[in-house]
């Protein structure tokens, strides 16, 4: 019995790194959404770290989202902090959405929580960021906010908890024995 808990803690450690470096790589993948706004740029690794918090919980899901954005940090700091801060509220209410109900209504309604909470800390903690990392005031970040921000952070967010849904619901067979 032990030596199954331990080969099995072992293939989901294993796994777990898999997911961080493959978040990790996603996040150098990138392409601005919003014309007016070049620094907003969408990158899928968010969609990595939902799909980490549905498959192991919340825990893992924010840790994979951490450690795979700290090599960031060394070439972008201010959009790593952003994107980190961004995936943290979409991978934790998704994952402890999604692990007590996986209904369809349960995941429908558990990514529209997710996002929300997702887009309501990014464009207040732009409020934060963008200044420092534009040199904009405040009262030029509030213009972004309808015709760059909210967009650019439901897109982001909104592709990534589907992404994760649609990875999750076809790899659920394949990773049962996983959880």
């Amino acid at each position: 019995m032990q030596e199954q808990r331990s080969k099995r803690s072992s293939r989901q450690i294993a796994a777990i790194v898999l997911l961080i470096l493959m978040d990790m790589v996603l996040s150098f993948v990138e392409f601005p959404l919003i014309p007016g706004a070049p620094w907003l740029k969408y990158d899928a690794s968010g969609m990595v770290a939902v799909f980490s918090g549905m498959l192991y919980g919340s825990g893992v899901g924010v840790l994979v989202a951490v450690v795979s954005w700290i090599p960031r940090f060394a070439s972008d700091p201010f959009g790593a902090l952003m994107n980190v801060l961004a995936a943290l509220p979409l991978v934790a209410v998704m994952a402890a959405w999604y692990r007590p109900d996986r209904s369809f209504g349960g995941v429908a309604l558990g990514c529209v929580v997710a996002v929300a909470a997702a887009v309501t800390v990014s464009v207040c903690m732009n409020f934060v960021i963008t200044p420092l990392y534009l040199g904009v005031s405040y009262e030029e970040v509030a213009s972004l906010v309808v015709p760059a921000l909210l967009p650019f952070n439901v897109v982001k967010a909104s592709a990534n908890v589907v992404l994760a849904v649609v990875c999750a619901t076809k790899l659920r067979g394949l990773l049962a024995d996983e959880r």
